[in-house]
């Protein structure tokens, strides 16, 4: 979003998270003074329905949709402030975890952009934009697993939210390999890329492609290309099962030693852990019971 100035330029504005929160002289009311003034006039303010719309589009799973309550004051606090409803009862915006703190504030600031560009084509005789770019860092922050299986697809619908003629891309940077599983069934070769950023030793950085394919599953994504994980696991449970690979590699190895594998094997591995079928085998092949 850009706020026009005498030159004719467009220059960028930028908030911290208590200016996005609490507002910034001529460029935002923030979050706590907005959603309340939306919520009061919505009559005046189509943004809510919009707001709320998004808000609902991006629940986390796990506390169902999310539902705006009304306006209360807090002690010390001169402000109304807006509140969400959970199924465990009403709570104020500024208690809530940080992970719903995250998304309604990504939520919001989607919105309020989108509003104010109409607000300033309008006022400049300009036609509204049709495209819209949201960069997102480290999608996954905050956010329980269950909610990071969802977020990607649910960010993607936001533009059907804000207008039904505008097209929505988003850059997404992320460390979860759960984010990666979710993208599987969105993910359409032609239009979409994946890319990997690796720094060297040297501090240089490198941006790459990678060809896109479906894993199925968090611990295919883990040992892939992108997060070069030999196991899934423990590093601890990674390493025992290399020294048993090692020994099943060997012409010759000892009972002494398959019974310090098998010890060190049971100290890191589940009981239900898939290693345990290849291993017992070999193991009753050099007299060493299970």
């Amino acid at each position: 979003l850009s706020k026009p100035i005498p030159t004719g330029r467009w220059p960028g504005v930028k908030f911290s998270r208590e200016e996005v929160w609490n507002g910034k002289d001529g460029q935002t009311e923030g979050l706590i003074r907005d959603w309340v003034r939306w919520q009061e006039r919505p009559d005046r303010y189509p943004a809510f329905e919009t707001f709320r719309a998004v808000l609902r589009r991006v629940s986390p799973p796990d506390l169902g949709k999310l539902e705006v309550g009304d306006p209360v004051r807090l002690p010390g606090e001169i402000r109304t402030i807006p509140t969400l409803i959970h199924p465990y009862g009403t709570v104020p915006f500024l208690f809530e975890s940080a992970g719903i703190k995250r998304i309604v504030t990504l939520a919001y600031l989607i919105v309020w952009a989108w509003e104010e560009h109409k607000i300033q084509a309008r006022e400049s005789g300009k036609r509204e934009e049709r495209q819209m770019v949201v960069i997102l860092d480290e999608a996954e922050a905050h956010l329980h697993p269950k909610w990071q299986r969802v977020i990607l697809p649910a960010l993607l619908g936001i533009a059907a939210d804000l207008s039904p003629e505008l097209s929505l891309q988003l850059l997404v940077a992320t460390h979860s390999p759960l984010v990666l599983a979710s993208s599987e069934p969105i993910f359409d070769q032609v239009q979409d890329k994946l890319f990997h950023l690796d720094m060297m030793t040297s501090g240089k950085v490198t941006f790459n492609e990678i060809p896109f394919e479906a894993r199925g599953s968090v611990d295919s994504w883990l040992t892939s290309p992108l997060f070069q994980l030999g196991h899934p696991g423990s590093a601890q449970r990674e390493d025992a099962i290399k020294k048993a690979l090692n020994l099943q590699e060997k012409d010759s190895v000892t009972k002494g030693q398959i019974e310090e594998a098998t010890q060190q094997l049971r100290e890191y591995l589940a009981p239900e852990d898939p290693f345990w079928i290849r291993w017992v085998f070999f193991a009753e092949e050099h007299g060493v019971t299970i």
